[in-house]
């Protein structure tokens, strides 16, 4: 009997750095990237908006990762970069400090959420994979949104 060949599922992975932290989602939820686009508070905002940017003529809600993770919000922000999700309900993006690098993540590198996250961050985060520059946080682009 032959053993049938198993095909690893690889997945690219858009990866940026807040603060320390690797995060990614998957290239195919990506739809621009954009730097040092001035962000406009919103007043009343939920805290975890960052506040608007126009992207080539669309008004983007900008949402600031660091506040819904549940960590504090850092006061100054200067070269912010923009990640346009792609959603075909609303205009949305996130916001980074640097753009890392577009990886393949192999289906073996990617593990689940660990256990000691609290409820809040087990909401946005879909896994966590080991990739040559560390631990890469892979987000859930559906809960993250909902977060709007």
């Amino acid at each position: 009997m032959m053993a049938q060949k198993r095909t690893a599922t690889v997945q690219q992975i858009l990866t940026w750095l807040i603060e320390d932290r690797l995060f990614g989602i998957d290239i195919a939820h990506c739809r621009e990237v954009d730097k040092d686009k001035e962000i406009v508070t919103v007043p009343h905002a939920k805290e975890q908006i960052a506040g608007i940017v126009n992207l080539r003529g669309d008004v983007v809600t900008v949402i600031d990762l660091r506040v819904l993770l549940g960590h504090d919000k850092r006061e100054n922000d200067s070269g912010n970069v923009i990640i346009r999700l792609k959603s075909k309900t609303a205009h949305i993006a996130v916001k980074a400090d640097a753009i890392s690098d577009v990886i393949n993540i192999a289906g073996g590198q990617i593990e689940g959420t660990p256990a000691h996250l609290s409820e809040n961050e087990i909401r946005f985060i879909s896994s966590v994979a080991m990739t040559e520059k560390g631990l890469a946080v892979i987000l859930n682009p559906d809960e993250i949104l909902k977060a709007v």
